[in-house]
């Protein structure tokens, strides 16, 4: 998807599933902002302008690419724990042998690398993709 291409009820309903997302996953808010790769000015403050729906990301080609990568990742979480979206939150915290001892949160907010590495081990659809 195109993001010149967006309407804004779209990045409405985009921003709103993602803020959702995070709050489910119970990030803190800088980790939200460092998640989302959000510019060094956004200000923590105003996130709940965005969670409230009042506003709505300025998504560029890199936001779209996390938000597709996070709304993979919290996908593929619903598909292996569907009885328990809590532990969504859990398994993204706990260290996992496969990353050599580091929780997947850790990998996802070192950047676009490791937030693949855990889509990937996830969802192996995805690996076959690329």
């Amino acid at each position: 998807m195109d993001f010149n291409q967006l309407d804004d009820k779209v990045k409405m309903n985009i921003t709103h599933q993602l803020t959702q997302i995070l709050e489910q996953w119970q990030l803190n808010d800088q980790d939200q902002i460092k998640l989302l790769s959000l510019p060094k000015s956004f200000k923590a403050r105003h996130l709940y302008l965005y969670r409230r729906g009042d506003k709505s990301f300025d998504f560029d080609e890199a936001l779209l690419q996390r938000s597709k990568m996070i709304l993979g990742i919290y996908e593929s979480l619903g598909t292996t724990y569907p009885t328990n979206k809590e532990y969504a939150a859990i398994w993204l915290k706990r260290p996992v042998k496969k990353f050599k001892h580091k929780a997947p949160l850790e990998l996802m907010l070192s950047g676009d690398t490791g937030m693949k590495r855990v889509w990937y081990f996830l969802d192996c659809t995805q690996s076959w993709q690329n």
